[in-house]
């Protein structure tokens, strides 16, 4: 005969057998989990909804995107949703089974997730987008519900590896943009860039040499992982004759190397690239393409031709190299050659 309730079943058997009665009950125990309504069980349930989402969130993040990002961006919240995946389903199914480490653990999470959501929600405003909380608005949920008294919570510092690890994951998911994303603190800096700007201008008392060939070299003191999408140097000149008109132009279109291409554009480099340009009278430009070079050290050169006789003195000319992060930031090297 049998007699069940609260999660507990009481056998009437062989007393001569108690491990009978005992994996009775620890079965009976196991597959009963919290109150229906109770918090623990809407936390179970928000635990696993948000497991669904992030591992959706992770599938997405394959996929293209129409505006890309930082593929470092994206690999590490990726692989912080994953993990924070597969803790929200051991938790879960530890709440389901009535394991006390685990009911100890249900509301330092839901406050982490309370967090975290209106955490990231005032980052996107203050950027000036908009994300929907679901972590918040799950955990808001679950602690509306009453808790279960049936269930027996555990020490603390049991529940103290999980609960560090999820809010570690979550942490990082927050700051995910401003760690790991274009800028933010993995990437170079304006600082790890070590450039030169040689121009050949003769001897002044010369006059205006035939051609000009201009160096830009360029390299890096730090370096970040999984580099995407386009940087671009701009080389730009002034300088004119009496008559405005320009004293140098472009002997030849300079050739294209690994992952230096001359004359393009690229993302998201493009519109502080044309700001760049328009600050000089002419100028030319090279696509660094960071997918395939990284942090490379690279150089560029440029010859210019005068397309008319040397006109009189006195003359000069000012050379701006400047090389573009990203669209993010700027770095400019001048030289000035007078004759």
């Amino acid at each position: 005969m049998t007699l069940s309730g609260l999660g507990w079943t009481i056998v009437s058997g062989d007393p001569e057998n108690p491990s009978e009665f005992a994996t009775v009950v620890r079965r009976d125990s196991e597959t009963t989990g919290p109150q229906a309504g109770s918090l623990e069980a809407r936390a179970s349930l928000a635990l696993k909804l948000l497991a669904g989402i992030n591992i959706a969130g992770v599938l997405l993040a394959m996929i293209s995107p129409l505006l890309p990002v930082s593929t470092l961006l994206t690999v590490a919240f990726s692989a912080a949703a994953a993990v924070l995946a597969v803790l929200y389903v051991v938790e879960a199914r530890a709440v389901d089974r009535r394991r006390p480490w685990a009911v100890a653990a249900v509301r330092p999470l839901l406050i982490l997730l309370g967090a975290s959501g209106i955490s990231a929600v005032v980052i996107v405003l203050n950027g000036g987008t908009l994300r929907v909380p679901f972590d918040g608005l799950l955990a808001a949920w679950a602690w509306l519900g009453a808790p279960d008294r049936t269930l027996v919570a555990g020490r603390v510092r049991r529940a103290a590896p999980l609960v560090g690890a999820a809010g570690a994951l979550l942490a990082a998911m927050v700051l995910a943009k401003p760690l790991f994303g274009w800028g933010g603190l993995f990437d170079v800096h304006r600082p790890d860039l070590q450039a030169s700007l040689d121009v050949e201008c003769g001897a002044p008392a010369v006059g205006l040499p035939r051609t000009i060939t201009v160096s830009y070299d360029w390299s890096w003191t730090s370096t970040s992982l999984f580099p995407n999408q386009s940087d671009i140097v701009v080389i730009g000149w002034s300088g004119a004759d009496a008559e405005g008109r320009p004293l140098y132009v472009i002997d030849e279109i300079p050739a294209s190397g690994a992952g230096i291409y001359s004359g393009l554009t690229g993302y998201p480099s493009t519109a502080l690239a044309d700001q760049v340009g328009a600050e000089s009278e002419a100028s030319f430009r090279w696509a660094i393409e960071l997918d395939e070079r990284g942090f490379e050290p690279g150089g560029i050169r440029l010859q210019l031709m005068r397309p008319r006789g040397d006109p009189p003195g006195p003359n000069s000319v000012t050379f701006a190299a400047s090389y573009v992060h990203l669209g993010l930031w700027r770095e400019t090297t001048h030289v000035t050659c007078s004759w």
